[in-house]
């Protein structure tokens, strides 16, 4: 008897859990419909988000990754167009890495690339995974770019040579760790400078004694005598 009140309990969590978090297709379209209604999208655009998200099931996408990427798109006010060429992008990745193309579109947009970036990211994804490269580590190795704020060109070209570098022999576990260092370095470096490019417009911004304007440093005169400050030391 306690062996099946065991079973019940086990058996209603488990259905409750899926009611809770598996999202049929109208439920998904109506929450898509409220939002771009929300967001004031334009007939057009409202269409194509609707339209997109039944054309990713229809190719074989789970209804949450297809929800995830249009209400992204939606949430950074994207064109109609530009989301149905990240939708064909994520369909040319193919039924075994479609549903990892999704979530690598998904976090490009979430994070405010453009929808060329992301077109660009989603298709080396889908490249890189049927040249042979695991579909779990590609997945990580661009998420971890993308989360990180790097620029695209920088993770599509990790990606490359994480690809060129499994190809060659290496662990695709020590391929994506160099990847992801060098994505790593390349955000750092770009950080200095930017850095580096704060302090110079600081520098030169207005108030600053540059070739004798502004405050008058220890010239010798006194107030209102108009001597220029010399060079800086």
């Amino acid at each position: 008897m306690k062996k099946l009140v065991t079973i019940i309990v086990t058996g209603s969590i488990l259905l409750v859990g899926m009611t809770a978090f598996a999202l049929t297709v109208d439920e998904a379209k109506t929450n898509i419909d409220r939002q771009a209604t929300e967001k004031k999208l334009n007939a057009q655009d409202h269409s194509q988000a609707v339209k997109t998200l039944q054309s990713l099931v229809d190719k074989g996408l789970p209804v949450d990754h297809a929800y995830r990427v249009v209400e992204a798109s939606i949430n950074q006010g994207m064109k109609g167009k530009d989301l149905a060429e990240i939708a064909r992008s994520i369909e040319a990745a193919g039924p075994a890495a479609r549903k990892d193309a999704a979530s690598v579109a998904a976090d490009a947009i979430q994070h405010k690339y453009t929808a060329r970036d992301t077109v660009q990211m989603t298709n080396t994804f889908g490249k890189t995974v049927a040249a042979g490269a695991p579909v779990d580590k590609t997945s990580q190795v661009m998420s971890n770019g993308i989360n990180k704020g790097v620029g695209a060109a920088k993770i599509t070209a990790a990606t490359n040579a994480y690809a060129g570098e499994i190809k060659s022999g290496t662990a695709p576990d020590k391929a994506a760790d160099n990847a992801m260092r060098t994505m790593d370095k390349d955000r750092t470096s770009q950080h200095d400078r930017d850095m580096a490019r704060d302090r110079d417009h600081m520098d030169t911004g207005p108030g600053t004694d540059r070739g004798g304007m502004g405050t008058d440093h220890g010239s010798g005169m006194g107030p209102g005598m108009g001597g220029a400050s010399g060079p800086r030391r």
